[in-house]
């Protein structure tokens, strides 16, 4: 997972803005760690009298009752304006509490975490020694890292519940062109991924060679025991392994997605016969059942960890000016620019280049000329001094630097892959103009910058490729 790359492209757009929340983010967050706010107690207070109930015996209910009824308000669009009010007050609050604790709900959330992966095993065995180092060292990249999970956890889940309600329409009234190809390209993605372990997953077709393999797999999961582990607990450990690999969302989300590959393979007039009743199907219902089951705690815990993130993050920069480290940063939307120009001028000329002799081009046309076309343009609004040109005009120069055929991965390992040079040129290239920093100076440095990335990167690459 590109998790720490995508801390690197944040950088830039951190405390500059204000940590808010929607109502039901707030409401995820009063249920999810359960902090004390005088607005909530208040307002349960005052359903309390209205009702004669005592909130000494039954406030954990009428905070309870009173979450969910917010909640269905919301979805109705009637929740009053003095009653989101209420609810901004106590996301202040909680902000409040966790500016001056918090440890508290970096303890709670750790909890509900671990609770979660204890029924979905989300965390897979031969990652837990590294997330257990983000949770001790770089909290918030441990937050980050479980959020993506989960948010991509979710997306498939939504994929999955997508097609099992066309699965129930009509074959006719289906229509399948494309659906098998995307099913079957995130179920390949999983497994380069390695989310899922192909002999682990139930009910899936096995070989000879799978069998070969998992025979000798267990070796290396003794390389992922914890040190210190007693020899005579290794055989029960290596089991609970491979058990958190069989019963893991993973699993089961792949093998969802393996029984719609067959139902988009099977001839129409199986499908038109009920596919929900053949094996496949079959084992459809059954993980659509757990899968909904689970479903609205993995967006409980989603949505508060996106909010407990951006606080964490707000916290780290509001400290002591010497305890965080400074940090060159850099114009996020900027540099998407730069990069959607480029990579469509890029895309296009690798087009021209492949098919120049089509007969669907102008007579006498040249891929050479368009790219003159791009040059000159580019060149045009850098001397406007519009910034993003420049990193256009960086990222140009890199790409005439390299082998052709080279030109492309290089630049994508770079922006991958990110380096504090990479931070240090984006920044240079970016400063606002002044006197002392003219536009025409900037222009002469951009080759000795993109040179210096060439050299930064060009050793890393060739590692990473061998």
């Amino acid at each position: 997972e590109q998790i720490l790359p995508l801390e690197f492209y944040q950088q830039s757009v951190k405390g500059q803005k204000q940590i808010t929340a929607a109502i039901p983010e707030i409401l995820d967050l009063v249920k999810e760690f359960n902090f004390h706010s005088d607005s909530l107690e208040g307002h349960c207070e005052s359903v309390a009298k209205s009702y004669r109930l005592s909130m000494e015996k039954e406030g954990d209910q009428i905070r309870k009752q009173l979450i969910d009824e917010w909640r269905e308000k919301w979805k109705s669009q009637s929740l009053p304006t003095e009653e989101q009010h209420t609810l901004s007050s106590i996301f202040t609050e909680f902000k409040e509490l966790f500016r001056t604790n918090p440890e508290q709900f970096n303890q709670k959330v750790s909890e509900r975490v671990k609770q979660l992966n204890s029924h979905l095993h989300f965390i897979l065995p031969h990652e837990m020694r590294v997330y257990e180092n983000f949770e001790q060292e770089r909290f918030s990249h441990y937050i980050r890292s479980v959020l993506h999970k989960l948010e991509e956890i979710s997306a498939l889940v939504g994929f999955i519940e997508e097609l099992y309600e066309q699965l129930k329409q009509p074959p006719e009234a289906v229509e399948l062109d494309g659906v098998g190809t995307q099913i079957r390209s995130r179920m390949r993605q999983l497994r380069k991924e390695k989310k899922v372990i192909l002999f682990y997953v139930p009910e899936m077709p096995q070989n000879s060679e799978l069998d070969n393999i998992r025979q000798k797999f267990p070796l290396r999961l003794i390389k992922m025991l914890p040190s210190g582990t007693p020899l005579k607990e290794w055989s029960k450990e290596i089991k609970k392994m491979e058990k958190h690999y069989a019963e893991s969302i993973y699993s089961k989300l792949y093998s969802a997605l393996h029984s719609l590959s067959a139902w988009t393979q099977s001839p129409e007039e199986s499908r038109a016969a009920g596919f929900l009743e053949s094996a496949d199907g079959l084992r459809l219902k059954r993980l659509m059942s757990v899968m909904k089951f689970r479903l609205p705690a993995i967006k409980s815990i989603q949505s508060s960890l996106g909010v407990l993130l951006d606080t964490n993050e707000e916290a780290v920069l509001q400290a002591e000016p010497d305890t965080v480290p400074q940090r060159q940063l850099i114009p996020l939307d900027d540099f998407r620019k730069a990069w959607s120009y480029f990579c469509s001028s890029v895309l296009t000329l690798l087009y021209y280049q492949e098919f120049t002799e089509s007969a669907g081009l102008p007579q006498g046309f040249r891929a050479d000329n368009y790219l003159k076309s791009i040059w000159e343009f580019v060149d045009r609004q850098c001397s406007r001094g519009i910034n993003h040109f420049h990193i256009v005009r960086l990222l140009w120069l890199i790409y005439e630097k390299k082998p052709e055929n080279d030109a492309l991965t290089f630049i994508l390992y770079c922006i991958q892959n990110p380096q504090d040079i990479l931070r240090y040129t984006l920044h240079q290239v970016m400063r606002p103009q002044t006197d002392k920093t003219p536009v025409k100076r900037r222009l002469e440095k951009l080759p000795h910058y993109g040179e210096a990335l060439i050299t930064a990167y060009q050793n890393r690459l060739l590692e990473a490729l061998v």
